[in-house]
């Protein structure tokens, strides 16, 4: 006699998906554990009436805290944000040692802002959020 029993079609459709779900839950805690370690990317909330333009993140490394032509010290954002949206952008700046990454934009009223988004880098990864609004720019920092 033959006691195996043998798992019908259904149950087989049903369990590849838990396999599956349990397989995306894992990989997505996975991409979520190594975000910190991936290359900066900068994201910014306009939540102001107003268009930013002109946007640039710039890198200060060490004893250069005056002088900021060095190549890959600047990096140019080609596009403007316009009131309301959300952009996220990785900025390709060059670090050899230790840096500051700061973020200057004007926004159409003509007013200049500039603010430190990394305070203190030695691998140029992890996030940054910027909020602009009527009254002020917030940045919440997640840099390494």
């Amino acid at each position: 006699m033959n006691t195996r029993r043998r798992f019908s079609k259904k149950k087989m459709i049903i369990l590849s998906a838990i396999i599956l779900g349990i397989a995306i839950v894992a990989f997505m805690s996975f991409l979520n554990a190594m975000d910190p370690f991936r290359h900066l990317r900068i994201t910014i909330h306009n939540q102001s009436d107003y268009d930013l333009t002109n946007i640039q993140a710039s890198l200060v490394q060490g004893d250069n805290l005056f002088n900021n032509n060095e190549s890959g010290s600047t990096y140019v954002f080609d596009k403007d944000i316009p009131s309301g949206a959300n952009v996220k952008f990785a900025p390709q700046l060059k670090l050899s040692g230790e840096g500051v990454v700061s973020l200057a934009f004007t926004d159409s009223r003509g007013k200049t802002y500039n603010k430190t988004v990394c305070g203190y880098t030695e691998y140029l990864s992890g996030n940054s959020y910027v909020t602009v609004t009527n009254e002020n720019v917030t940045v919440k920092e997640e840099c390494m």
